[in-house]
């Protein structure tokens, strides 16, 4: 290897011989309820399936049927991105107990999806992003161009269903999910949002009905992987994943010229602090024509000074400039090819990042900052002032978390 390289050597291949000839089925479960309105709260609980059944990882997604009624806005129609925009709390639990909560998940997981890769985007018509045109075909809104293309086809393909992705990362980065090997059940909770944050119309009357709620993803049966992922489960085993905090959402003034936040939460390890902040004006992102679930309002925030439990000047000794803005939220959000760029995102899908991390590498856990004296992190934003008018902070804590399970059955969740 040392003399010739990986090229020449005779063991090198392009291929892994590691294929499990297992049957695979996509399934489509019906849950119960299968209806749900505005801020009522959404149970999904797992299904057991077989003996020797997988959940194939990144497949599973809840479906529903979406009609908009009421009101006499004919051209009415949803914001882009409707699989965050219509939950704005998720709550993940193993029997009972909570793993993750995450209030007002449409602000963080929308921005979140800005940093997808343009491809990525395109191809998620599914999941409620979008052209207008291709929305306002699928909701037959009066001034829908219906004969577009590819608007037309891909209204036809997929209707007024769409589809929320069950992302929690049990069931995405850690192989295939085995229910039965877990004596505690995983389930989710979706609180849907208002009305009016997922509706774009000029009439405030227009409502949405969910309906068909169903549970689809993907299985494997093999006898073999099911022995490994039991004695896994039976032995101790550990489930690390990302913890998102909404802290607290601020109503700020855009006249000021100086913002003092204090977070005073614990963290073994605080990967670092999200802050976005929404306009609520009408034309903006206000009640006029709904929200606005691409745009994120920049405060021009000049200065930034942190102090970590009474140590001041953390992160950067001088502060932080805008021109670092960039430089920090790269390291959380950024992929190759991102479709939010260093113009889009200083224009209108600006959100300020703090990195509390030794180290920027996404797949390194627990190499966040501890802490845990009272006094928590504290934030000191200077910025440019602006006429005045209110603003929405909305602030994240993102923390490196981690499940024991021992016997099958959780044992402990570590913050």
């Amino acid at each position: 290897m040392a003399t010739y390289g990986n090229k020449l050597d005779h063991y090198c291949s392009v291929r892994t011989a590691l294929g499990l000839k297992g049957n695979r089925q996509s399934t489509v479960v019906t849950n119960n309820p299968s209806t749900i309105d505005a801020n009522q709260t959404l149970p999904v609980r797992f299904p057991n399936l077989g003996t020797n059944d997988f959940i194939v990882p990144g497949t599973t997604r809840i479906a529903f049927i979406i009609v908009l009624d009421g009101g006499e806005d004919d051209n009415r129609t949803v914001v882009n991105n409707l699989r965050r925009a219509i939950a704005k709390k998720i709550s993940v639990k193993l029997e009972g107990k909570e793993i993750l909560c995450l209030d007002d998940a449409d602000i963080y997981l929308c921005y979140k999806d800005l940093w997808l890769t343009d491809m990525e985007r395109k191809n998620a018509a599914y999941y409620g992003i979008q052209s207008e045109n291709t929305a306002k075909i699928r909701l037959g809104a009066s001034d829908a161009a219906a004969a577009t293309q590819p608007d037309a086809s891909i209204a036809a393909a997929f209707g007024s269903r769409f589809a929320i992705p069950v992302d929690f990362e049990i069931l995405t980065d850690h192989g295939p999910f085995y229910q039965m090997g877990l004596t505690d059940r995983l389930s989710f909770e979706l609180i849907f949002n208002d009305y009016a944050p997922v509706i774009r119309s000029t009439d405030a009357n227009v409502i949405y009905q969910i309906n068909n709620i169903a549970v689809e993803f993907d299985i494997v049966t093999h006898q073999d992987l099911a022995r490994l992922m039991r004695q896994e489960y039976m032995s101790q085993t550990v489930v690390l994943y990302t913890r998102i905090l909404r802290h607290r959402m601020i109503a700020l003034n855009k006249s000021d010229v100086t913002w003092n936040i204090n977070l005073n939460t614990a963290a073994r390890s605080l990967k670092g602090v999200l802050l976005l902040f929404e306009d609520p004006a009408p034309a903006t992102m206000g009640p006029a024509f709904g929200r606005n679930s691409d745009f994120y309002y920049n405060p021009r925030i000049t200065k930034v000074q942190v102090t970590v439990e009474g140590i001041p000047n953390q992160l950067y000794a001088q502060g932080m400039l805008p021109y670092q803005h960039w430089d920090e939220i790269v390291k959380r959000f950024a992929c190759k090819d991102s479709s939010t760029d260093m113009s889009t995102y200083y224009g209108n899908r600006y959100g300020l990042w703090l990195e509390f991390r030794s180290s920027d590498d996404q797949k390194l856990h627990g190499s966040g900052r501890r802490v845990e004296n009272a006094s928590g992190v504290t934030l000191q934003l200077d910025k440019t002032a602006e006429p005045a008018g209110p603003l929405n902070c909305y602030v994240y804590l993102v923390m490196d978390a981690q499940l024991k399970i021992d016997s099958g059955q959780l044992i402990s969740v570590i913050f």
